[in-house]
């Protein structure tokens, strides 16, 4: 730890102006590059996890609807991952504040993992059908992804130093394009 940090100062405010000051004089070095790429990372995954739901519905139609996937049935689809992403954002923005940024990190980067193994292993059955389960699946996955926008934004911003900052985000925002 910095000889200028002081944990004896009893000011919680003091100790935090303290903790960013040294974090604004700390060089750019490997800990903001994993910061860019573990971030990164989770958004370029659900840049892929929203987009390629046109290429899902399509599949499922040549597979299980004899060419075209009924109308209702893509848009159901398509909308689950936005419904459980708006869901997501919501929820993990409060948990996160409650029970820790780092936990719900991990349970929602979970989550997008589960969801994405879920629709990849959706089949028929005698009580199920594929599109019900790929719904549930994009809804989990969509919740997991809501998860990651403001988690993301906040844990990037934390362990970015101020003059490095704009540029940090940006390149992790510029990850949802690739």
């Amino acid at each position: 730890m910095p000889s200028d940090f002081d944990l004896s100062i009893p000011d919680m405010n003091e100790r935090r102006r303290q903790a960013f000051a040294v974090l604004d004089k700390a060089p750019f070095g490997w800990c903001q590059i994993r910061v860019i790429l573990v971030a990164g990372s989770g958004f370029f995954t659900d840049a892929y996890d929203l987009f390629s739901v046109n290429f899902i519905t399509v599949l499922i139609g040549y597979a299980f609807f004899g060419g075209v996937l009924p109308a209702n049935l893509d848009t159901s689809i398509k909308l689950a991952t936005a419904a459980g992403a708006v869901i997501g954002q919501l929820g993990f923005g409060w948990l996160a504040d409650h029970v820790g940024r780092k936990r719900m990190y991990g349970i929602e980067l979970m989550l997008m993992i589960i969801g994405a193994i879920g629709q990849a292993l959706s089949g028929t059955g005698p009580g199920l059908d594929v599109v019900g389960v790929v719904i549930f699946y994009r809804v989990v996955m969509g919740l997991g992804v809501g998860g990651d926008y403001p988690l993301s934004a906040v844990i990037t911003a934390e362990f970015a130093m101020t003059r490095w900052r704009g540029a940090i985000m940006n390149t992790v925002f510029a990850m949802y394009s690739l």
